[in-house]
Order: structure tokens, then C-alpha cells, then sequence
């Protein structure tokens, strides 16, 4: 929380229940004890309800998005296509944003623009940007960057990274 001069780091393994639903292993946790408890734990809980919304009503598909064709981008040694999205309604979970789609996988590398609906009122906006490494064809390291605008105390960053465990004994620095 910049602000405020405070900030907070977590360690943590998350794993997906049988059921759908995340379950996190604490490894680490320091740093301010409002900044844990105000934004991380809160965005881990904003994650477990996530998880139990239907993909289909947040999902990337013209049932809730129009597309529209950018251009192309170059990406490191690749091209992508970008697509402007926009949300046919506005409802939680959705973003208003660019998506960027590998040329040569058909696959998401990146996606930023902001949500459409904040999730309390305490939130004025809400912007993220997350972009996919791949590595033989599946997710390396997914980094997510939010931006978090509230009412009371200003803006919040919160960075997260993941990583499958299939490529934790072989990780390297995240670009």
C-alpha cells in the first residue's frame, strides 16, 4: 500500500480440491499485519468465491464479450493478435480490456484492462493485467498485477505468482 508505506509478502502452495474449490498452504507470511490481513487474505478469499462462480457466466467467450480486432504485437521472438473485450452486461467478474492470444498457439499471453463491477463498495476500480510464460506448451508461470483504487486508503498493488508445481524443480528467475 504505497500510501500508507506498508507492505506485506505471502508464500503460499495452492492446491485445487476434489470439489473445485482452492485450499492454501501457508509457507511464509511477513511484512505489515494490516496489509496481510486487509488485502491478502481478503484477495485469497475474493479467490475461493471465484472458484465457485460458474466459469461459464466469466468465461472468455462471445456469449459475454464482444470482440474486436486490434493488431498484431510483437512478443518476445512471437507475434500476438490483440482483441479489444468488452462485456455484453456488467456483471462480477468480468473485464473490460485487451486480450492478447499467441499467434502460433491460439493460446492467452496476456490480458489487462480492469473489472467491470467492483466487488464492494469500498473498491473504487480495479485493474489487473496477467500474463502467461509458456513452456512446452503449457502454463510456466502466470503473473497477475492488480490495482486496487479504494475509498479509504488509497491505491493497493498486489502482485501474485504462480507457478504449477510440475515446474517448481526446474524454476527459473520469473521473466
Amino acid at each position: 500500500m504505497p500510501r500508507l508505506n506498508k507492505s506485506g509478502r505471502l508464500r503460499a502452495i495452492r492446491r485445487t480440491l476434489p470439489a473445485g474449490q482452492p485450499e492454501y498452504q501457508i509457507l511464509e507470511i511477513s511484512g505489515d499485519s494490516m496489509v496481510n490481513h486487509e488485502l491478502i487474505v481478503r484477495y485469497l478469499h475474493a479467490d475461493q468465491r471465484a472458484a465457485s462462480v460458474s466459469n461459464k457466466s466469466t468465461a472468455i467467450t462471445p456469449v459475454n464479450y464482444k470482440f474486436r480486432y486490434v493488431g498484431a504485437v510483437q512478443l518476445r521472438d512471437d507475434i500476438a493478435y490483440a482483441f479489444r473485450i468488452i462485456p455484453h452486461k456488467k456483471k462480477q467478474g468480468l473485464i473490460n480490456g485487451v486480450l492478447w492470444i499467441d499467434g502460433a498457439t491460439g493460446m492467452a499471453v496476456r490480458l489487462s484492462g480492469y473489472l467491470v463491477k467492483s466487488p464492494s463498495m469500498f473498491l473504487k476500480r480495479i485493474n489487473l493485467t496477467r500474463e502467461n510464460y509458456f513452456h512446452g506448451g503449457s502454463v510456466e508461470t502466470r503473473i497477475t498485477h492488480l490495482l486496487i483504487d479504494t475509498r479509504l486508503v488509497g491505491s493497493a498493488r498486489l502482485v501474485v505468482v504462480e507457478r504449477p508445481t510440475a515446474f517448481l524443480e526446474n524454476a527459473r528467475p520469473v521473466p
